[in-house]
């Protein structure tokens, strides 16, 4: 007599190697979901300097004033020409986003002059869902500096 069954496996077993493998193929997205959100806030603040450069790069090419709108109860932010009826960017702000916090300057007034130099010199924190960036915009046409604060 064979202690072997030749007919298959139990429904039992069935479902606890089930269980095994489903479990073991959750775990990775646990992982990458996080991951993905930090990505994703990274990305967001890559692309606002960007934005913010060509701000400066624009008002310099064209020689005319740019100026930046942040409207954080919209949840979203404009890149402005001299006339104000003309937009050049506009962007959607991430859920998880604060208010940023400043020093002299606020992201209201982010405004470049004709010749590419900042109306108002500071330094900005805006505040993200894992950590914080520092905005450092330095004194006539230097380029804007990004830190991660932690």
């Amino acid at each position: 007599m064979s202690f072997f069954c030749s007919r298959g496996y139990t429904f039992p077993e069935a479902i606890a190697v089930l269980l095994i493998f489903s479990v073991l193929a959750a775990v990775p997205f646990i992982h990458f979901s996080s991951a993905y959100e930090n990505a994703r806030e990274d990305h967001f603040v890559k692309q606002l300097e960007a934005d913010l450069v060509y701000s400066q790069h624009y008002a310099y090419s064209y020689n005319t004033s740019t100026r930046m709108e942040w409207k954080q109860e919209e949840n979203y932010y404009i890149l402005r020409g001299n006339d104000r009826n003309k937009l050049y960017i506009h962007r959607t702000i991430p859920e998880g986003f604060f208010s940023p916090t400043t020093s002299k300057i606020f992201f209201e007034e982010i405004s470049y002059n004709g010749n590419g130099a900042i109306k108002k010199p500071g330094t900005i924190i805006l505040h993200g869902p894992s950590q914080s960036y520092r905005f450092i915009f330095q004194i006539g046409r230097g380029r804007l500096r990004v830190e991660k604060s932690p």
